[in-house]
């Protein structure tokens, strides 16, 4: 069961972690992250944002700004 619950753990944060940063990108750009990234690099961003130990919103919101 804990393998279920880390599983399920992990893809709430990726949810939330993709949601932020399709935020910030609407609100920059006026379009959301997959209109301008693949799945696989959002899938990467994602594997960075969880080494640096940033905030979601920090590690989105100095993404978004590298991409304006």
């Amino acid at each position: 069961m804990e393998s279920f619950n880390e599983t399920l753990d992990e893809y709430v944060e990726r949810f939330a972690f993709i949601e932020a940063l399709s935020r910030e990108f609407i609100g920059m750009r006026g379009c959301g992250v997959y209109a301008l990234l693949s799945p696989s690099t959002v899938d990467q961003l994602f594997n960075k944002y969880l080494e640096l130990g940033v905030s979601v919103r920090t590690f989105a919101r100095q993404f978004a700004m590298k991409m304006v």
